[in-house]
């Protein structure tokens, strides 16, 4: 796209720089699709047009899966402020900041790493982002089927952190440009942890309500990240950027001790509620629990 516009810049009159363009490009069509989402898209399963009676109700038995069902609609604030209260809510966010750390200068700086190796043009350097961007594409789609698969988040969360702390110290120390390429292609595999994350949270909360205080959460400590992601890669570090690929390498290794944390402790929790007989299986729903004494009511297992 940067090339288009690139290429397209002498026969455009007017004082709009390419960039400009390029933001309209990419800005003005979710402006236009968020008029139509806010419309058309249905607030529930039960509101859901398209959906026959029969799909309706499959829709909702599957989402029922591992979550409390209440009869009542709405947003249950006690539910919401004890999300907040939950520090399974605050380990997620944790790693969401520091995943949006490197995602937030990922985008706007590898362009600038690229032709800063001394061989490549600005116009081959954005040509040249591409494929670490589509090599992660479809990192991202098979890991999300994966992690389904296997009914596990946080090692996979782990496990990409690491290759993106791999690709941050490549970054940092060498000099070669292919070296440094390759360091693109792995740091960028950290974008990977965003759609495990995002699920994962959801995973931690057997109610709507609490998921969406969690999601709260997660958002609001989460987007701080790009405030400082945006200002790793200054113009005086150049062409090696020595600084902003270490501190995002260390992010990584945050999200690696974080996501090993909440792994551990989850599968403690797990172990302990087997050992309480207070597992409920995936195949039960939970209706209404009633709240029993000292929290004994059933759960469904934790996915770690």
């Amino acid at each position: 796209m940067y090339f288009s516009v690139h290429n397209i810049e002498p026969f455009i009159k007017g004082s709009l720089g390419p960039w400009r363009i390029l933001f309209l490009i990419e800005g003005l069509p979710t402006l236009l699709l968020a008029v139509w989402t806010f419309f058309y898209l249905p607030d529930s399963i039960t509101t859901a047009k398209f959906l026959t009676e029969r799909e309706k109700g499959i829709a909702k038995s599957m989402v029922g899966r591992n979550q409390v069902l209440g009869g009542k609609a709405g947003v249950n604030m006690r539910e919401v402020f004890a999300a907040y209260m939950d520090p399974k809510s605050y380990l997620p966010a944790i790693m969401y900041f520091s995943v949006n750390v490197s995602f937030a200068s990922l985008p706007l700086f590898a362009p600038t790493i690229i032709s800063e190796l001394g061989i490549f043009t600005t116009v081959q350097s954005q040509g040249l982002t591409a494929p670490p961007y589509v090599l992660v594409f479809c990192t991202i789609l098979i890991t999300a089927w994966a992690t389904d698969k296997a009914k596990i988040r946080g090692p996979f969360v782990t496990f990409y952190s690491l290759v993106a702390a791999i690709g941050f110290i490549l970054l940092g120390t060498s000099k070669s440009p292919v070296a440094r390429y390759i360091g693109i292609f792995l740091s960028i595999q950290v974008f990977v942890c965003v759609s495990v994350i995002l699920t994962w949270t959801a995973n931690l909360h057997s109610s709507e309500s609490k998921r969406a205080g969690s999601y709260t959460i997660l958002g609001l400590i989460g987007q701080c990240g790009p405030v400082l992601g945006t200002n790793l890669f200054p113009a005086k570090e150049k062409p090696y950027y020595h600084k902003g690929a270490w501190v995002s390498c260390g992010m990584c290794l945050l999200i690696t001790v974080t996501s090993l944390a909440l792994t551990l402790y989850l599968m403690r929790e797990n172990r302990r509620l087997e050992k309480a007989g207070l597992l409920v299986h995936d195949s039960e729903e939970i209706m209404d629990a009633p709240e029993e004494a000292a929290g004994r009511a059933k759960q469904y297992k934790y996915v770690y």
